[in-house]
């Protein structure tokens, strides 16, 4: 099912939010993005981490903050592309549906997968912003279909709610964003 759902498949979506096991599919997504973000960290922070001197820290207890801000970062992200999803819903005559729409971005993130070396400065230069765009606008698509699905919306109308709502997070994340980070 979430495999249809990452090829766009419309069926899937409302298959998935009809599921009683989605909210655990939701949070097992959640714990897997955020251990691949935090296992990203930890692949571009190598040579940092193999300078601690302390076996312990070397070893366990950085790692663990890296994988811990993996699942923190990824949860923040989910909870904000929610309430945008859900905002942008509302703002374009939706019902809203939040625990629909929560239950479902989990699945938009794992597009974001594909980002994630880019921005954590594992892979540089402008050749590696290809897989980012690739991630962001696969995102994109899965966001149309969550609000096709979960909101009833003719796709022009999910179209156009999903852009405003990624011209705000893309503002958002503009301003957050170290200067020159993908450079």
């Amino acid at each position: 099912m979430i495999g249809k759902m990452m090829i766009l498949q419309t069926p899937a979506f409302q298959h998935f939010t009809q599921t009683p096991k989605s909210l655990t599919y939701s949070r097992l997504i959640v714990l897997l993005v955020g251990a691949a973000y935090g296992g990203f960290g930890i692949l571009a922070n190598a040579s940092f981490i193999a300078g601690f001197e302390s076996a312990l820290l070397r070893n366990a207890l950085v790692p663990l903050i890296f994988i811990l801000f993996g699942l923190f970062s990824v949860w923040l992200t989910k909870i904000g592309l929610t309430v945008l999803l859900w905002a942008g819903a509302r703002g374009f005559g939706g019902p809203g549906r939040i625990s629909e729409i929560s239950r479902s971005s989990s699945i938009a993130l794992l597009p974001g997968l594909l980002a994630v070396p880019t921005l954590t400065g594992l892979w540089e230069g402008w050749l590696m912003i290809l897989p980012l765009v690739i991630g962001v606008v696969w995102m994109y698509f899965i966001c149309v279909k969550i609000h096709i699905t979960t909101q009833r919306f003719a796709p022009w109308k999910a179209y156009l709610s999903v852009f405003a709502v990624f011209v705000f997070f893309a503002s958002i994340y503009y301003m957050i964003m170290p200067t020159g980070a993908l450079i």
